[in-house]
């Protein structure tokens, strides 16, 4: 009898693993794998929110355009001559990436020089480029006025929770020339002040999809995360989820709070542009700049409230950077996992008494949730439940029909003492 079970119980967890395995690969339980990893990391806030690593601004570093040096450029703003010769003194740096929090636009009629502008950026792997918005603090009542740009900026895909809660804009104001466009991707510049501090969107509203900012364009492309794969939670546990494992942890309305105490080093753009004449730059600056950086360039800091915001990118991009990883078990550990909970599966059709088995059943589903969570408040690393949770459930399903048959306990009747008259 043993062996019939045990080949009926094959005969179903074989089929039902290659099933549940299909299932997966095709996104069928996605929503349930991403619910349970937002539980998870709702538990894990305050750790997903501390830094792995001392110094914030080891990966990023900050490149100043001074107003009060206005007069050391060729015009002001610079024109696009100066921006080619600032992007070629960067090349030799070999950037990881390269933000320019500010749009490159010199009006309606290009100037010279912009096709070489747009030569100077080839060398860079990964480009993103902002484009100046218009916020609005109110539900907008129309589209926003996106010109040509409606179907040229992506859309975020895979989306939890209440768009209503991320904030809007009314219209693009200024966006990268057109000759400067196919250089790299394009994003939203956008930034709000509270009594909190200073905070930067992740997304805005546009109708009923959302349209990525200058940081999440970044971050998607330092982490090559296709918008089909990169996920944004918005209200409790809000986050960005994306495919290396990094998590953003955002504010309920999906902005990122910048701390104020992350420091970037800054480096003059005019020291870089002084070409081989006169070198510049000092050691601190050639090593902030060193190799695989993430560069951001924009007006200083310390200009005015609006010139505040390509720093701002730059310290929301160093505390982030800075951040641990989730880690996902691997294909071959995940199926390790299965393999524990089809054991388990054997277990409660061989040894659980069939009245049993439903309950043992969903004792070691709530033990295995357990272990799950444990491991992601120690090392951050989890497993998607589904398939190993179906085994089980389906191990105890067997159980209740095919499992040990309990034991019948005859009584043997007893020898009635005879009584002596």
């Amino acid at each position: 009898m043993t062996w019939l079970r045990l080949i009926l119980l094959f005969s179903c967890l074989g089929p039902a693993a290659w099933y549940l395995e299909r299932e997966q690969r095709a996104g069928r339980f996605q929503h349930v794998d991403d619910l349970f990893l937002d539980f998870l990391a709702a538990n894990a806030r305050e750790r997903l929110s501390q830094p792995a690593s001392a110094g914030n601004g080891d990966q990023v570093a900050f490149v100043a355009l001074r107003e009060e040096q206005k007069g050391e450029y060729a015009a002001w703003p610079p024109p696009p001559l100066d921006w080619q010769t600032l992007f070629k003194a960067l090349q030799p740096y070999e950037p990881r990436a390269l933000v320019i929090a500010t749009p490159l636009n010199w009006g309606r009629q290009s100037p010279e020089f912009v096709p070489a502008v747009a030569e100077a950026l080839l060398p860079f792997p990964q480009v993103v480029q902002g484009i100046e918005i218009q916020p609005t603090e109110t539900a907008p009542t129309s589209p926003p006025f996106m010109g040509d740009l409606t179907d040229v900026l992506p859309r975020f895909q895979r989306v939890d929770g209440p768009l209503s809660s991320a904030p809007a804009f009314s219209a693009l104001i200024t966006a990268p020339d057109p000759a400067l466009r196919p250089s790299g991707d394009m994003g939203l510049l956008s930034a709000r002040q509270s009594a909190k501090g200073w905070s930067l969107p992740y997304a805005l509203l546009a109708e009923d999809t959302l349209v990525p900012s200058v940081l999440a364009q970044t971050f998607a492309r330092l982490t090559r995360s296709p918008y089909a794969l990169h996920r944004l939670r918005l209200g409790p546990g809000a986050g960005a989820y994306l495919a290396d494992g990094t998590f953003v942890p955002l504010q309920n309305d999906g902005s990122l709070a910048v701390n104020s105490g992350t420091s970037v080093p800054i480096i003059n753009a005019l020291d870089l542009m002084t070409g081989t004449l006169a070198d510049a730059l000092s050691p601190a600056d050639k090593a902030a700049l060193g190799k695989g950086r993430v560069i951001v360039i924009g007006p200083d800091h310390e200009e005015n409230a609006s010139s505040r915001l390509a720093y701002l990118h730059a310290q929301a991009l160093a505390q982030t950077l800075s951040l641990p990883k989730l880690q996902k078990l691997t294909q071959i550990q995940q199926w390790i996992a299965w393999g524990i909970a089809a054991l388990a599966a054997v277990w409660l059709v061989l040894r659980v008494w069939r009245g049993r088995a439903f309950w043992m059943g969903i004792g070691f589903i709530f033990c295995a949730l357990v272990i799950s969570f444990l491991a992601f408040q120690t090392s951050l690393l989890w497993c998607p439940p589904t398939i190993p949770a179906a085994l089980i459930a389906i191990g105890a399903l067997l159980g209740m029909i095919i499992g040990k048959a309990a034991t019948k306990v005859t009584v043997a009747p007893s020898d009635t003492p005879s009584t002596e008259n």
